[in-house]
């Protein structure tokens, strides 16, 4: 289920934004600025309301703060405001608010616009999405022909043959001398293969030619860093890959080129590439002189170092030299097999590190798991290899009142929990994901058996169980699956997804915490299932029954059938019903803390259900009240009761930064027709 968050000083304004929106959103709501960024450190909503006028931090700061952090500024955000000018309205727009409403808001309107800024966002997500992979395969073939090229370029004279190839080699050996791990050495292998792609621009005349350069073509050889610079500049498979182009002519003394960078300001991969380059020209053969001696290599690099070199790369790989390290030219057939390697692995790289960057934008950021598109599309590839198997839909059973109960954060806990459970009972060939809010799916490849199934399913009820229970919140929520199999049940993925939701509704509206098998012919049990599920019920409801004192505390959706249900008895029975609103507010603050909050509201919890009777019903309304439904209670009563509990809070509850304050209305009868 989508989230939004409503940021609002009225209290009035949130309890009916609430209201209007909770079928159809996760509503989470805050009475000031400072509660929304507060709340907004644990969790990130779908869309925001923010009231554009409020005391304290307003909405224009709120927004602003919205926009100029990293995890947040992608969020729509719509204005609430009861000033419907023009000028607002454009101002609004101009600090980034995706819409605005007018208060009083209609309620359909707002929905309305709630769901075509939602709708909007996710396709420019979509399109964004499609955007990035596209530039990822353009980019793939611009590297794989900047490859072709500089391969091209280096075997363009038999002396140089190889040239970018051996660089990459020594740069990442002197990498490994430095302690560098696994992953940015392979990093600094591309960037150094690359470094040299810039003379694409230098005439094959000058790049041959046997006697001295005159200043003239010196100067065109010169510009060879910043053509490669720029040609790779765009890309963003490999880090730093335009740096080893651009600034590997760089000294430490500040005396290179092109730009004249000095020490630790010029980027740690050219410094390498820069020694690993100079190494290779002096360890082979030109046309104006033989490769110098290794005696001579050292000294020169002794001579240089802290001037041309890192002062501390270069020693490194001074040891390197007199420890022995060498790399002699190769032939051209070693050469050419080894170029031709060395493109596979690029490609590799192109193709891992695409797939890296799809996986994370196909992933739950909560749970790590697939999300619906991307397990569908692992699904398919498994069918399409001749795979059979089963999918699990899996649901939390009223996972509302986690959240509406303990807060968003104890909610995330028991769906990560759920998550970790999903994981212990399945296999490196199976697949998971989470399909939104409280809903789970999953694939078992290859298992059709019913026994076999029936266990697993049991296993994931009676692990889930086992953690609620540590818990606490065992009696509070479950699981129910529904399970279909392929591809008997369906051989598409949204007909076989479509029956397991069937199966999983079945289960959801006989008793829950149970799985179900999708039947072609029915989803009904015969009467020895039913016998069963009877004694099942009466089990769990004697059990819940059992030594139970106080009120009985329920979820709100139960709490209005309650009501129903009571408010239809006043009609026949001559008692009086009372119900009664019980409120926390700030006693010096302009708002509660969620923190302090949720301390007040579990002690309010308590004090109602040690005061009342257990014919009383409570439940939590919002995130600061609760709703008490006192039985055969007149007037005096209620007010006795309220006091009761009044002083119960004040008894438990050791701070005084919290106000309770009650209001008691007697029930009227429902007008029958």
């Amino acid at each position: 289920m989508r989230k939004v968050m409503v940021i609002d000083d009225s209290r009035t304004i949130l309890s009916i934004a609430k209201g209007e929106l909770e079928r159809d959103y996760q509503v989470i709501t805050a009475l000031s600025g400072d509660e929304g960024l507060f709340l907004l450190e644990r969790f990130i909503p779908d869309l925001i309301l923010l009231d554009l006028n409020m005391p304290g931090m307003d909405g224009k700061e709120v927004l602003r703060r919205i926009r100029q952090d990293e995890k947040w500024r992608r969020i729509p955000v719509i204005f609430l405001t009861a000033d419907t000018t023009p000028q607002t309205e454009e101002e609004c727009l101009r600090l980034g608010a995706d819409d605005y409403i007018s208060k009083p808001f209609v309620s359909i309107v707002m929905r309305r616009r709630i769901s075509r800024v939602i709708e909007l966002y996710d396709l420019r997500n979509d399109l964004e999405t499609q955007l990035q992979e596209k530039t990822k395969q353009v980019e793939s073939a611009t590297l794989n022909s900047i490859m072709v090229v500089a391969n091209t370029i280096d075997a363009k004279d038999a002396y140089t043959a190889g040239h970018s190839f051996r660089v990459a080699q020594c740069a990442e050996e002197i990498a490994k001398n430095l302690g560098w791990d696994e992953n940015k050495r392979l990093n600094l292998h591309y960037v150094a293969l690359l470094h040299d792609v810039g003379k694409i621009g230098v005439p094959d005349a000058i790049l041959n030619k046997p006697l001295a350069l005159t200043k003239e073509e010196f100067d065109v050889i010169r510009r060879h860093p910043v053509m490669g610079g720029e040609i790779l500049k765009d890309i963003r498979m490999i880090p730093h890959v335009g740096e080893g182009a651009l600034y590997h002519h760089e000294r430490y003394d500040g005396r290179g080129y092109p730009t004249g960078l000095k020490g630790k300001t010029i980027p740690e991969f050219a410094r390498i590439i820069t020694i690993a380059d100079t190494y290779d020209a002096m360890n082979s053969r030109r046309v104006y002189r033989d490769k110098l001696p290794r005696e001579k290599i050292i000294a020169e690099f002794e001579r240089c170092n802290g001037a041309q070199f890192d002062p501390e790369f270069g020693q490194v790989f001074i040891n390197m030299l007199k420890n022995g390290f060498s790399l002699d030219k190769m032939s051209g057939e070693e050469y050419a097999n080894l170029t031709d390697e060395s493109s596979k692995l690029l490609n590799k790289i192109i193709t891992e590190f695409t797939m890296d960057i799809k996986e994370k934008a196909m992933m739950d950021s909560l749970t790590g798991l697939y999300n619906r598109s991307y397990f569908k599309e692992k699904v398919e590839k498994i069918w399409d290899a001749g795979h059979t198997g089963a999918l699990l839909m899996i649901d939390l059973d009223n996972f509302k009142s986690i959240n509406d109960r303990f807060g968003h954060i104890m909610g995330d806990r028991v769906l990560r929990m759920l998550a970790e459970t999903l994981r212990e009972q399945t296999g490196e060939d199976d697949v998971i994901g989470r399909i939104g809010g409280d809903e789970f799916i999953l694939f078992y490849t290859d298992m059709t058996d019913h026994d076999d199934l029936a266990e697993k399913a049991n296993n994931i009820l009676d692990s889930m169980q086992r953690k609620l229970k540590e818990i606490k919140h065992q009696d509070i929520t479950s699981v129910s699956i529904g399970i279909a199999l392929y591809p008997e049940h369906g051989n598409k993925f949204e007909k076989i997804f479509k029956n397991t939701d069937h199966a999983l509704y079945y289960v959801k509206e006989n008793g829950k915490n149970d799985f179900h098998f999708y039947a072609r012919q029915g989803h009904g049990k015969n009467d020895q299932d039913k016998t069963a599920d009877l004694n099942h019920v009466r089990y769990i409801l004697e059990g819940r029954m059992g030594g139970e004192e106080g009120a009985y505390n329920v979820g709100f959706h139960d709490f209005q059938k309650i009501y129903d249900f009571v408010s239809r008895c006043v009609n026949r029975k001559s008692q009086e019903v009372q119900t009664m609103l019980l409120t926390l507010e700030p006693k010096d603050t302009p708002y509660l803390p969620s923190d302090v909050l949720e301390k007040g509201m579990n002690t309010l919890e308590r004090a109602i259900v040690s005061s009342l009777r257990a014919v009383d019903v409570s439940t939590r309304y919002s995130s600061s009240q609760y709703v008490v439904i006192l039985m055969d209670a007149d007037a005096d009563g209620g007010n006795i009761v309220a006091k009761r509990i009044v002083d119960k809070f004040y008894e438990i509850y050791p701070h005084k930064d919290i106000v309770l304050t009650q209001a008691m209305q007697k029930m009227m009868p429902t007008q029958e027709e």
